[in-house]
């Protein structure tokens, strides 16, 4: 039995948890608290923010530390987090915090471990199929940011996968009609890019330049989503957008297991991933059509699960 200490950085929310570890990786969330990350400085700001909360616990009463971040992990132990102006440096050790241990991943590889927790028990089936026991596991999500990650098998590890995180919300965006390459310019031109990312499409600014675009209305997300639920022509578009960047990630890793998507835009908009254009984009393959047909989709809802896969993580570290 330990004690975990779950920490799950993103753009917009900075959540915290406690978590009791028991036999066959199990985890029981004991307390949790949220902040602002923009609100916070720094990270030393976000640890003085709990430490001034209610938050029951000091970091120096975990056995281990895991700080799940959005971004890419370097060496093991710095990131530069997307979407805040600040970072996580353990370069130089993190003991001035008063963690025992601590280990630095990146959010979405917490999302892909959460895969293997009770935080997806209550996942939505978007397409039925057998999952595959050995098969490679997937996780798209867009909020903030656009992350992927796989959980890949390999039974000489404790859990029997790995996570391989990835940065491919920061690849080019698949545009393919010539409407669509219209859009993608319209993006650079406004975001002044040297190109056109899911990052700038999906995520919640995503939401922003794609209804302007369309209707040439400048909306907040939360309003672009609220036309949507009424359903119009930027639903439509996401709802493609977002099928076609889970397909391609589908066929990237062979994902078997389950392709699951996170994130808190879909997360709030379930009608994203119910509109039929969603699957008829995701299935629409000439060479791998009948492959696809084979991945099971899941919408997890869960807004802890990043911290669930932290945990497990955690409980790996014991």
């Amino acid at each position: 039995m330990g004690l975990v200490l779950a920490i799950d950085i993103g753009g917009t929310n900075s959540r915290f948890a406690a978590f009791k570890t028991g036999p066959c990786h199990q985890l029981v969330m004991k307390e949790t608290v949220w902040f602002s990350s923009v609100e916070a400085q720094s990270f030393d700001h976000l640890m003085d923010m709990l430490a001034a909360s209610d938050f029951p616990y000091s970091p120096s009463d975990f056995d281990v530390t895991v700080i799940a971040v959005a971004g890419p992990v370097l060496g093991g132990g710095y990131c530069d987090i997307t979407n805040v102006n600040w970072d996580v440096d353990f370069r130089g050790g993190y003991e001035k915090y008063g963690f025992r241990s601590a280990v630095l991943i990146n959010d979405f590889a917490a999302q892909a471990y959460a895969c293997r927790t009770p935080a997806v028990d209550g996942c939505r089936v978007i397409h039925a199929a057998e999952v595959s026991p050995t098969g490679t596991v997937g996780v798209v999500g867009a909020g903030t940011g656009l992350g992927h990650c796989a959980l890949v098998p390999v039974p000489v590890s404790e859990l029997g996968y790995v996570p391989v995180p990835s940065e491919a919300g920061h690849i080019s965006f698949p545009c393919q009609t010539p409407e669509e390459l219209d859009f993608c310019r319209f993006v650079m031109d406004k975001r002044n890019l040297s190109y056109c990312c899911g990052d700038e499409v999906l995520t919640g600014r995503g939401l922003n330049i794609l209804h302007l675009y369309l209707t040439g209305e400048d909306l907040e997300p939360r309003e672009v989503a609220a036309k949507m639920k009424q359903g119009n022509e930027t639903l439509e578009w996401y709802s493609r957008f977002l099928a076609r960047c889970c397909r391609n990630y589908a066929i990237s890793v062979c994902a078997t297991g389950g392709l699951y998507i996170a994130g808190g835009i879909v997360a709030k908009n379930p009608f994203v991933v119910e509109h039929p254009v969603f699957m008829d984009e995701f299935l629409d393959s000439s060479s791998m059509g009948d492959y696809l047909k084979q991945v099971p989709v899941f919408l997890n809802d869960n807004q802890e699960s990043g911290l669930y896969g932290a945990g497990l993580r955690g409980v790996l570290h014991v």
